[in-house]
């Protein structure tokens, strides 16, 4: 009698085990995109983007983003939206992502360094531009972002300085060259 138990309680499990394979597959059918769907978001976006219907470019690259977290293009065409929106710092996530996505992608690293100089964040701004200059020694954009930040660095430099000196308008002066070369 045991062993009839355990042979029912066996099929049981086998039987709900199918069960759960069978469930997760259709659960990825129904909750992953697939690539037709993904590339449908794209155009979708690509073309309201054209159209300046931003948000609802922007909702597409979002849909396209959850169904395929892997493509880095897809991230910084979303990035794009956003900075279309005048949004760039929800666009740096974005080619953040790209970036680590996909190391060697010029236009992402260039993007995001020129967000940064804007933001004032030198530093970080000349490691994309100098990344930029590393696989693209000739890239004329590079080279002048990055004199830019140079001059920018020297100019908060003087800021600084002329404020613990407590020349204040030398200081209020310096800081309006900061906000016109950025």
């Amino acid at each position: 009698m045991e062993s009839g138990r355990r042979r029912g309680l066996s099929s049981v499990l086998s039987s709900l085990s199918l069960l759960c394979v069978l469930l997760d597959l259709q659960l990825d059918g129904v909750l992953g995109a697939t690539p037709v769907e993904i590339e449908h978001h794209l155009e979708m976006g690509r073309k309201l983007l054209a159209a300046g219907q931003l948000a609802e470019a922007l909702s597409h690259y979002h849909s396209a983003v959850e169904g395929d977290s892997k493509n880095y293009l897809t991230y910084y065409k979303r990035a794009a939206v956003f900075l279309a929106m005048g949004k760039s710092k929800s666009a740096l996530p974005d080619l953040s992502q790209a970036i680590q996505l996909k190391p060697d992608f010029l236009a992402a690293r260039l993007q995001r360094g020129n967000i940064l100089l804007k933001q004032g964040n030198t530093e970080e701004a000349r490691e994309d531009f100098l990344a930029v200059l590393n696989r693209s020694p000739d890239h004329e954009e590079a080279h002048d972002q990055l004199h830019k930040a140079d001059d920018l660095e020297l100019l908060q430099k003087e800021a600084h300085e002329a404020h613990h000196r407590g020349d204040f308008i030398t200081t209020v002066q310096v800081l309006e060259k900061v906000i016109e070369v950025s």
